[in-house]
Order: structure tokens, then C-alpha cells, then sequence
């Protein structure tokens, strides 16, 4: 049973790499440029998703929409402990997308609804690196469906609160380098929902100065059909990797809490600042039930993670140039959950510096095309594969992360 348990646990390991800093960055052109400092920022309509106590300042009797796309590149270099070889990961990108529609049904009460894909990856290595049997290729596609009611407290205040339901869908392949044929490998689906809530309160204690705090909480995706298949495995193994198994588990979104401020330098420049703390230390583990497969009784396997809460500051900058041009600008530093010795070439995250820039463009009074670009550079991270820790599968080497992302859309308002 030992010798099984060991078998099947590289294949289900990488399915916790995917607890990392996988976010897909500010869910919104304009506040992507911005750095994604808009937790107090009531310009765009894309706050929403962060701070649903943003929606009661457009209780008006205009309907808002704000329409988009994301694109995003993660590239990853790894260069081996042993081999010094240099091996680069496979050009890929990670699309998305967004809405968020807001109407006032009165001047207290407001009605919103985000729609977007706050995390996911896409990470291929060639399949022939020296990894192969840790990982060659992951997905993790995730859309979150937030409707939202807001409430305007009175002029300088209001709240709002979000139902949450989220989708998201997983699949790994990576080789069997125990054998001799080149093409023996695994592979393994699974795709699951979950609930969850957002809570934010908005704020102003002057002409200038305002300020934002939410918090939303994890979701847990459960995920009750997965499974896996193998190929090439020899007949001898056959009962050890079976040619085809199910499996359930769940996967964690992490929640986050954040607090903003908003400040009008001058009647043209914002300047905006967000504190973010997300609870990673919620993937502690990660737990598979596997089903009975012939003569192997259902069993479930634990895989270790030990992830830990991380910090996030974001600044960002808006100047108006005139009245139909807006530019934005901003920097962040992000912190990552992942400990040193649980690295995983599945998704590759370190500590990322970044910067980014936007601009919006007012084509009429009520229609605005917005646009986002941000880069972000993280500090070399290195892998020592443990063979003593059974739980945890990597190879050693170095790695080196960048990542870009883009996004176009429009706002409207009638």
C-alpha cells in the first residue's frame, strides 16, 4: 500500500501549487493601470469586485456598464541545481475577461453585478525538461459571479454586500519518468463550485479624502468528478497506476482583506493607497479521496503545503489632462504565501514588484475607452527537491519569474 501511496502522489501533488499567488491581477482595464489601488476609488466600476460598499455613491438613475478583456503572460525560466542547464517555459496566455453593471434603483439603495476571472494560470514547460515528471502542464481557470446590493448611509457614507459564487476548472499532465517509454504519462481533470461573501464600507471625510475597507471570504471549490488516466504504464505496474481512476477534492481561494485611502492632491491628480492581507494560511493541505480502483481500496491522500498569510501595498495615480483624458500610473509590492521548501515548477510565485499604467478616454459624455498594461518582476526563487519529504514533489534548481498583463474595455453609462 506504501509503494501505491508514493506512485500516485506526484500526480496529485501539483494540484496544490495552484494555492499560490495565482491572482490574475486588477479585474478591470482602468484599475490596472492604477496599480489596483481601489479599494476608497469610486472612478470605475470595477471596484465592485473588490469593495461592494463602493456601489451606494452610484445610487443615481443612471445605469453603469463597464465591459473588458485581460490578458496575461507568466514566463518562468529554470536553470538546474545540477545540470546548469537553462530551460524556459512554453510561451502561453492566460485570458479573461470582465463585467460590471451597476443601476440605482433609488437615491439609498443601489443594485450591481461583477463578473470576472480573478485567478488562474497556464503553465507548460517543454516536455522533455528535466521536470517532467513533476509537471509539464497545469490549468486553473476560475469566474466569479458576484451579484451586490449597496446602501448610501447618508452623503458621506455607504456599505454594500456580495454573494459570491465561483467556477473553476483544473487539469494536470505530467510524464512517468520511471519508464523507459518516452510517452508514459498521466493526466487528471476536475471541476468544481463554491460560495462565498464580500463586505465593504466606503467613505469621505472631506472634499479630498476618502477611504475603503472590505472583506471577502475564501471559497472552497469542491470538486467531486475528478480524474485521471494513464498511459504507457507496463502491465507489471498496472494495479499501481491504473489506467484510469476518479477522485474528489476541493481547492482554496484565498480571502482577502483590504483597506484603502483616496486622496485629491490637486483638482486634477488622485492619489490612492491600498493595505491588502490575504489569508493563504488556509491551504494548510490539501486532502484526495481516491476511489476503489480493482484490488485498491479507496484511500485518500494528504499532501503538506504549510502556506502562509501575505501582504500586499499598492499606489496609484490618476491625472486628469484635460476633459476627455485621463492617464494612471502605479506600483506594488506583493509578498508571496509560498515557503521555500514548497516550491513547485507547477506555478512558479515569488515576492513581485510591479508597475503599471492605464488611461481612459472620454468619446462622448457617457462612453470611455480604458485601457491597462502592468509588469511584474519577481526575486529569483530556489528549489532543493527533498527525497526524504514524501509529500512534496520538485526538482531542484533555480527559477526566474515575470509576468505582463493587458486589458482593453469600455464604460458606458445611460
Amino acid at each position: 500500500m506504501r509503494q501505491r501511496l508514493l506512485l500516485l502522489l506526484p500526480l496529485f501533488s501539483g494540484l496544490t501549487a495552484s494555492a499560490g499567488g495565482f491572482d490574475n491581477g486588477p479585474q478591470g482595464a482602468r484599475v490596472l493601470g492604477l496599480g489596483g489601488a481601489s479599494t476608497a476609488y469610486i472612478n470605475s466600476i470595477a471596484g465592485l469586485s473588490l469593495n461592494p460598499g463602493l456601489l451606494g455613491q452610484w445610487a443615481d438613475s443612471l445605469t453603469r456598464v463597464s465591459i473588458g478583456g485581460i490578458g496575461q503572460v507568466r514566463r518562468s525560466s529554470y536553470i538546474g541545481q545540477g545540470t546548469f542547464q537553462r530551460t524556459d517555459q512554453d510561451l502561453t496566455i492566460q485570458p479573461g475577461g470582465y463585467l460590471y453593471a451597476t443601476h440605482g434603483v433609488s437615491k439609498r439603495v443601489s443594485l450591481g453585478l461583477a463578473v470576472n476571472t480573478p485567478y488562474g494560470y497556464h503553465t507548460k514547460w517543454p516536455d522533455t525538461w528535466e521536470g517532467r515528471s513533476v509537471v509539464q502542464e497545469s490549468k486553473l481557470n476560475t469566474v466569479f459571479v458576484q451579484p451586490t446590493v449597496g446602501f448610501r448611509l447618508n452623503d458621506n457614507f455607504s456599505a454594500g454586500v456580495g454573494f459570491i459564487y465561483a467556477f473553476g476548472k483544473y487539469s494536470q499532465r505530467r510524464a512517468l519518468g520511471q519508464y523507459d517509454d518516452p510517452n508514459a504519462s498521466t493526466e487528471l481533470s476536475a471541476s468544481g463550485s463554491g460560495i462565498g461573501v464580500n463586505v465593504g464600507l466606503y467613505g469621505r471625510t472631506g472634499d479630498n479624502l476618502a477611504f475603503g475597507i472590505s472583506y471577502r471570504s475564501g471559497v472552497k471549490l469542491k470538486m467531486d468528478n475528478g480524474t485521471s488516466s494513464a498511459t504507457g504504464v507496463p502491465a507489471r505496474d498496472a494495479a499501481l497506476i491504473p489506467a484510469a481512476t476518479e477522485f474528489k477534492t476541493q481547492l482554496s481561494m484565498p480571502s482577502t482583506l483590504s483597506v484603502g485611502i483616496a486622496n485629491h492632491i490637486t483638482k486634477n491628480l488622485l492619489i490612492t493607497f491600498d493595505f491588502t492581507l490575504t489569508g493563504w494560511s488556509t491551504t494548510d493541505s490539501l486532502k484526495l479521496d481516491v476511489a476503489a480502483t480493482g484490488n485498491t481500496p479507496a484511500r485518500r491522500i494528504a499532501t503538506a503545503r504549510r502556506y502562509e498569510d501575505a501582504l500586499a501595498f499598492r499606489v496609484g495615480a490618476e491625472y486628469q489632462v484635460n476633459p476627455k483624458l485621463t492617464v494612471l500610473g502605479g506600483i506594488r509590492y506583493d509578498e508571496t504565501p509560498i515557503r521555500d521548501e514548497y516550491i513547485n515548477p507547477e506555478f512558479i510565485d515569488a515576492n513581485r514588484l510591479g508597475i503599471s499604467a492605464g488611461l481612459s478616454y472620454q468619446l462622448t459624455p457617457r462612453l470611455a475607452l480604458e485601457g491597462g498594461y502592468s509588469f511584474d518582476y519577481g526575486q529569483l526563487r530556489t528549489a532543493r527537491a527533498n527525497q526524504t519529504i514524501e509529500n512534496v514533489a520538485n526538482v531542484s534548481g533555480t527559477y526566474r519569474l515575470a509576468t505582463n498583463t493587458a486589458s482593453v474595455g469600455v464604460a458606458v453609462a445611460f
